[in-house]
């Protein structure tokens, strides 16, 4: 087991801001139904860029996080509790980096990890399948 940050990258067409976008605003379009409480109810993903983010299954939402910086230009971070109680939260911190060639690298850092939650983060290896769906999303 370990600590370490899990750690996804993926190249995205188009500029930063427009992959932020796709990523943020847009999260419960890619988002992979499976990874939520009840899949067949799943409608979306809300993010208040001032405070939570919910998973929304029709009329409840369930809270798995709370919104750190939001910043439209090239970075977005949250606590991230999905599957684990709040009180042992994770860190999602995501970059949105201009390649010079009409691309965006997109770089997540999973991080927060320490003795407690040392087990949960073998269950949080799927970034690279979701940043997948995102980038056939936003292309």
């Amino acid at each position: 087991m370990s600590t370490d940050p899990v750690v996804a990258e993926i190249v995205v067409p188009g500029s930063p801001r427009a992959a932020f976008v796709g990523f943020t605003a847009q999260m419960g379009e890619w988002w992979d139904p499976i990874l939520t409480p009840d899949s067949a109810t799943f409608t979306g993903i809300s993010i208040d860029p001032n405070g939570p983010v919910a998973m929304v299954h029709g009329d409840e939402e369930y809270v798995w996080g709370r919104v750190m910086s939001w910043d439209p230009i090239g970075h977005y971070t949250q606590e991230f509790w999905l599957g684990h109680p709040e009180d042992e939260a994770t860190v999602l911190d995501v970059r949105f980096t201009d390649t010079g060639d009409g691309s965006t690298l997109v770089r997540l850092v999973h991080s927060g990890w320490n003795a407690e939650t040392e087990a949960l983060r073998e269950k949080y290896t799927h970034w690279d399948d979701l940043l997948r769906r995102y980038a056939a999303h936003v292309s």
